[in-house]
């Protein structure tokens, strides 16, 4: 990845997706403008409503559009996905955790504070997906999902795709309990390799391979496949981190130009 300016707005950008004329895309950071405190784009995390629109006001016009064309899901770790348009109602985006869309103009987003966010572009058929992946979405595999979806209403195929994985929590900051470790197990099985024992039957686990895998299985070609590497823990100074205690959230997301 590398950084970009977009208007008054420094921005995170993937280097495949940035080569790509039919995408504009970004990724945010807690930095991103000058002016602002911290660049949160969520409601729940600031009692200063006014600040967020504004964020996501000065967002909307670094992509070339308006905020009514910035769409962003109410995220719950579920494997919900929705197909936007311009008719669609941000209420209908409630409890969902992956939006599609084939529509020119409409920048679909999603927020991360350690969990993974993925951008997806199906060069083929131009449809574009945004993806919000913790280790409760990654084991009910909401990737693969989407993929699955995207394939149903479009005919999107692994060939076709270009895939980003943003910046997240990494293996080495990432320890979690039993029922975590159980939970992955069942999913991957006990031979995935995504999992680094640590005492008390925890583990460090590996979520940017354990989507990595839901793409290959896919069929994406692996060269196709970009890992940010950026870990929110420890550039916790460019990104929010739930784990570092941080309320903010930063943003990934894409629209079809």
């Amino acid at each position: 990845m590398k950084q970009v300016s977009l208007n008054d707005l420094r921005q995170w950008e993937f280097e495949q997706l940035g080569k790509e004329l039919l995408v504009k895309h970004f990724v945010t950071a807690r930095n991103s403008h000058t002016g602002a405190k911290e660049f949160t784009l969520s409601y729940s995390s600031s009692p200063d409503r006014t600040e967020i629109k504004e964020n996501r006001h000065r967002l909307a016009l670094a992509m070339g559009i308006t905020e009514s064309e910035l769409y962003f899901p109410s995220q719950v770790h579920k494997t919900r996905i929705v197909h936007v348009n311009r008719d669609t109602l941000k209420q209908e985006l409630m409890e969902t955790d992956a939006l599609v869309t084939n529509q020119t103009g409409i920048c679909i987003a999603e927020m991360s504070a350690d969990c993974v966010p993925i951008l997806l572009v199906d060069k083929k058929n131009k449809v574009v997906a945004a993806v919000h992946s913790g280790w409760r979405g990654t084991v009910a595999k909401i990737l693969a999902r989407t993929l699955e979806e995207m394939n149903t209403v479009y005919g999107t195929t692994g060939r076709d795709l270009i895939a980003a994985i943003g910046p997240s929590v990494s293996q080495e900051s990432y320890e979690v309990c039993e029922e975590v470790v159980q939970a992955v197990e069942e999913t991957f099985g006990k031979d995935s390799g995504l999992l680094i024992s640590q005492p008390n039957n925890k583990a460090k686990l590996d979520l940017w391979r354990a989507n990595t895998l839901q793409l290959l299985e896919f069929g994406v070609n692996p060269f196709q496949i970009e890992v940010s590497n950026l870990c929110t823990v420890k550039n916790n100074d460019s990104f929010f981190s739930a784990r570092k205690g941080d309320t903010g959230r930063f943003a990934a997301g894409i629209m079809l130009t």
